[in-house]
């Protein structure tokens, strides 16, 4: 299966998926941000889809430092000159001042409904496994971070990085640094791995390091009025209230 492309004219967003690895492009004037450019491949998907709907990318950002949300982030900033920016929790790994906890295998196996929601994509499967040598936590390693140095902090509440009418929320459970992007204007929310896909409806990641604080960014998340839901694993989700059915397994 090849890249799949999906562009969402009304919300000024392009989805990237390779399998279930989703990279998206908030474009706006000119100017586009890329989230999670989680593949070694990823520079090289982005640069394409850019070259037909046109626009420079002045920004790459991450939901949290899992390495399939980051691994093409260094190559991607090297070729683009753009600015990197991960969440506070993510700086402090790199750092050192924090350590990043993962989920384990035992809860990574409750998503299997997610992992067989689409096509399955080689080069999305070999990027995997060749992304935790890159860049990022979740691997043998621990956390490799020598390409992500450069990364200013995403702070909870604040503006996202170059493109106006977006917020940063810190939605912890599924990691420690797990982050979501919320646009209030076009009730879009780009939720990263703190909520999922499956059968066509929304669903609260169980696969956890911190069940209490999954519980409480659920609440957080559930108070907000989403009609466009784009995670960071599985297929979108739009109807007029994303949180009206919600899957369970």
């Amino acid at each position: 299966m090849a890249l799949v492309v999906e562009d969402y004219p009304d919300l000024g967003i392009t989805r990237l998926s390779r399998w279930i690895f989703n990279c998206y492009l908030i474009r706006g004037d000119g100017a586009c941000v890329v989230v999670d450019a989680g593949l070694p491949a990823s520079p090289d998907d982005v640069a394409g889809v850019l070259a037909v709907l046109g626009g420079t990318v002045t920004a790459v950002i991450a939901t949290h430092g899992h390495s399939d949300h980051v691994a093409g982030a260094p190559a991607l900033v090297t070729e683009t000159g753009a600015s990197l920016h991960l969440p506070e929790a993510t700086v402090g790994y790199l750092d050192g001042t924090q350590r990043p906890r993962t989920p384990a295998l035992a809860k990574v196996a409750q998503i299997w409904p997610t992992l067989v929601s689409q096509p399955l994509d080689l080069t999305g499967l070999t990027g995997f496994v060749k992304g935790a040598q890159i860049a990022g936590y979740g691997g043998a390693k621990g956390m490799v971070g020598d390409g992500l140095r450069t990364a200013r902090p995403l702070v909870d509440g604040q503006p996202l990085p170059g493109v106006p009418g977006w917020e940063i929320l810190s939605v912890p459970g599924h990691t420690d640094d797990s982050t979501a992007f919320w646009h209030a204007g076009s009730a879009t929310l780009i939720s990263g791995d703190a909520v999922l896909s499956a059968d066509g409806r929304a669903w609260f990641t169980p696969e956890t390091v911190d069940d209490d604080l999954a519980r409480s960014s659920e609440r957080r998340l559930r108070a907000l009025k989403v009609e466009h839901l784009l995670p960071g694993h599985g297929l979108p989700v739009h109807r007029r209230d994303v949180w009206a059915e919600v899957t369970c397994h």
